[in-house]
């Protein structure tokens, strides 16, 4: 049994419990009346990777949860379609005095009490409609819990990728730091030996003061960063392990999308299916329904209590009802009609998405290159400029221009590399394959992921 058969189970084991012990669950919620009340749970580890992050990010989501108790809803709701075809067992009861006119007044009765029996003979497919609809219906709670925890990965993935972006960024911004104490120091050393004022070493200082504020700023991104993390997953970690974009397959032209694998159009799709079930059903109720009815029931009268016994076929053939089965068939027909719509736009939203995704991906990957390039030039200026400071042929002014455009080749780079895994994220997401390609296997035909 996996998680979701045990999430379907839950209502049935409690419901079992409080019938079998309602005293003793109902002193547990009163002595625990506040417990709804405390925060949510949060635990450790030591190190989390982008996969484990968002099956943690499943279990804590109310989201998902709610829709996997929808699927239980969907299984019940066909369950009940289909009870139309089996016998339908009463009980009927009833007490106080009765008269029926006959010669003797022997008829007359205190109490009668018996069995009914009814039994759908045909009807014409209203039964037949009513299940396929709920198929349908349960089908498309299914892809919308996929749709659902699909979007839950996305919003994961992305909060993942902010806490290792906004570390590396602090890595840069503290690496500049480094590199603009040495200028510093080296400025210090020739205002001590009377080759430059010190004004030089002020203004490098200065320059550091600075990059230390910018480096407070990341430091607080990276802490709220990483409580919108842990908010979603309910983990404390103390190491987050690389993004593996080499695992990913690259974007392709969105032009060649195959949307019959994307949960949200299948889940519009199903919701068509079940409107034209709709329409069926309304059809039908122009048609009669057969069925068999049968009955047992003993009279207790004044002189002679007797059984009566009664099996007849039983016809309800509508003539005429005011025009409500038209009107109900032009309600379901609208429906549908409306249904079809909702898989043409479910089409373009992902359209839209994954060309604004591939376009952002290209665009980030051309700057990364562009970026590298720039980091290679700016360092090789940077080692240049050194060697032409210590010999007096450079201003301070021009070492620290130097070490900014070092800096902002870095940081154009780690900002070029994570719009490019954001896009990357968008994409895979859009054409439902974030979660395959991240090792959680959906099965063929759009089963639940495996959460092992």
């Amino acid at each position: 049994m996996n998680k979701w058969s045990k999430i379907i189970a839950i209502p049935l084991s409690i419901l079992g419990v409080l019938l079998t012990f309602p005293g003793v669950v109902f002193a547990n919620v009163s002595e625990n009346v506040n417990a709804w009340a405390n925060a949510p749970a949060m635990r450790g580890l030591d190190s989390v990777d982008l996969k484990s992050t968002i099956l943690q990010a499943f279990s804590r989501s109310p989201s998902v949860t709610q829709q996997a108790y929808q699927l239980g809803i969907g299984q019940a709701q066909i369950r009940e379609a289909q009870s139309a075809w089996y016998p339908q067992v009463g009980l009927t009861a009833n007490t106080g005095n009765s008269t029926q006119q006959d010669f003797s007044n022997s008829l007359n009765n205190a109490a009668a009490y018996g069995l009914t029996l009814s039994q759908l003979v045909y009807d014409f497919g209203k039964t037949n409609a009513n299940v396929s609809q709920q198929k349908s219906t349960q089908e498309s709670y299914r892809y919308k819990l996929l749709a659902t925890m699909s979007d839950v990965a996305e919003q994961t993935a992305t909060a993942y990728l902010d806490v290792l972006k906004y570390q590396d960024l602090t890595r840069t911004v503290e690496e500049n730091i480094r590199a603009l104490e040495d200028v510093r120091r080296m400025s210090s050393l020739r205002a001590d030996a009377g080759l430059s004022t010190r004004s030089d070493v002020l203004q490098a200082q200065s320059r550091i003061s600075g990059m230390r504020s910018t480096l407070k700023q990341y430091q607080a991104s990276l802490s709220a960063a990483k409580a919108q993390l842990e908010s979603l997953t309910g983990v404390k970690a103390k190491y987050y392990q690389p993004f593996a974009a080499n695992d990913f397959d690259n974007p392709v032209v969105p032009e060649n999308i195959d949307y019959s694998k994307i949960p949200t159009v299948l889940f519009a799709q199903t919701q068509q299916e079940s409107a034209s079930y709709e329409v069926s059903k309304a059809k039908s109720d122009y048609l009669p329904t057969l069925s068999l009815q049968a009955s047992r029931t003993r009279y207790e009268t004044n002189n002679n209590p007797y059984w009566n016994n009664q099996i007849q076929l039983h016809v309800d053939a509508p003539l005429y009802q005011g025009g409500a089965v038209s009107a109900r068939v032009s309600q379901a027909e609208g429906r549908k009609n409306i249904a079809a719509t909702l898989v043409d736009q479910a089409k373009l939203d992902i359209l839209q998405k994954a060309s604004v995704a591939y376009a952002n991906w290209a665009g980030a990957e051309g700057q990364v290159q562009a970026s590298a390039a720039q980091l290679q030039d700016s360092i090789r200026s940077r080692d240049v400029y050194k060697s032409e400071y210590k010999l007096n042929q450079r201003t301070l002014n021009d070492l620290l221009s130097v070490e900014q455009d070092v800096f902002q080749a870095e940081f154009s780079q780690v900002s070029a590399k994570y719009d490019s895994w954001y896009s990357l994220i968008n994409y895979t997401t859009a054409v439902n394959n974030l979660l395959p390609q991240l090792g959680i296997s959906q099965g063929e035909k759009q089963s639940l992921p495996d959460l092992k």
